[in-house]
């Protein structure tokens, strides 16, 4: 088994409840739960300090902060820039944004002044069948023209944009990275498979097939949890991974820990020895692609 030499964590979330506001952590949420399972052991802050304890075996060179669901995006974006200035990691940021919202384009502004931020992301995800698995204001938004027309702003500022959505909703994400390919869309959790039958991988892989065709993607494989579960094994993640692999490509495909909310199934250690596992028939190029080259260069952590 290869052990990755150098890491670029391409998803992880630093948070602190006395700085900004995450509704979910002041109250049990039905939602959040809907998409982690029971989370009462979910810290109520994650600091830099708190991660370096949880990496002590593996050389992590940068991170990837995303945004985490805070009552106000903006304010908590610039909380991230000033902690990640005083941490001594290499940061990249991701910022929340709402294609809709009426004030995007000065949100957009005021997010050019942060020199780390360098993607944006909107949840996307729709469970027709659940409705407390839904970020997305409506079901129809990818297909909306109002919606598309404002995505294109992104390209404007350089950021890469995240659109989260489930595996059902792939085919309408591929229209939309289609019609602008000049902006490099990050498609997290590998699509999100949601049917784990063999019917539901065949649909998926083929969505899969959709995306590769487009140059302009990038798949973050982390957050395992919430596909298969916090009880996840090797063996049932890895057909699924290594058909996200050899379809997407090793220089489009990268990983990330998802901490803390990856702690709700394993440490950093664990984790990172299970991803080792099921890269283990890859040449030590390779390794160092997947787990650092492609985030490095995707995200630009500084």
């Amino acid at each position: 088994m290869k052990i990755p030499s150098r890491i670029v964590d391409a998803h992880l979330h630093f948070y602190d409840y006395t700085q900004n506001r995450h509704a979910f952590l002041e109250h049990p949420d039905p939602g959040y739960e809907a998409f982690v399972g029971k989370y009462e052991r979910l810290p109520r802050r994650y600091l830099p300090s708190d991660y370096l304890d949880d990496i002590r075996d593996y050389n992590v060179e940068g991170v990837v902060w995303h945004e985490f669901l805070s009552s106000d995006p903006r304010k908590e974006v610039e909380w991230a820039q000033r902690l990640a200035a005083a941490s001594g990691l290499c940061h990249a940021l991701v910022a929340q944004v709402d294609f809709l919202a009426p004030d995007l384009e000065e949100t957009l502004e005021r997010y050019a002044q942060l020199p780390r931020l360098t993607a944006v992301r909107e949840h996307m995800v729709w469970d027709h069948a659940n409705p407390l698995r839904r970020f997305a204001k409506r079901p129809d938004l990818l297909r909306d023209p109002a919606w598309r027309s404002r995505v294109r702003l992104v390209q404007r500022y350089g950021y890469r944009c995240g659109l989260e959505v489930f595996v059902h909703q792939l085919p309408d994400l591929v229209r939309v990275v289609r019609a602008y390919p000049e902006i490099g869309f990050t498609v997290a959790l590998m699509g999100w498979p949601v049917d784990l039958s063999a019917d539901g991988f065949r649909r998926w892989k083929s969505s899969l097939e959709d995306l590769a065709a487009c140059d302009n993607i990038c798949v973050d494989i982390s957050a395992l949890e919430c596909i298969f579960g916090c009880v996840w094994s090797v063996e049932q993640a890895s057909p699924w991974i290594g058909t996200a692999i050899e379809t997407i490509g090793v220089s489009r495909c990268m990983f990330g820990s998802h901490m803390p909310i990856g702690r709700l199934a394993m440490g950093f250690t664990e984790l990172y020895g299970r991803y080792a596992q099921l890269v283990a028939g890859y040449s030590e190029s390779e390794i160092d692609e997947l787990f650092f080259g492609v985030a490095n260069r995707w995200f630009r952590p500084t």
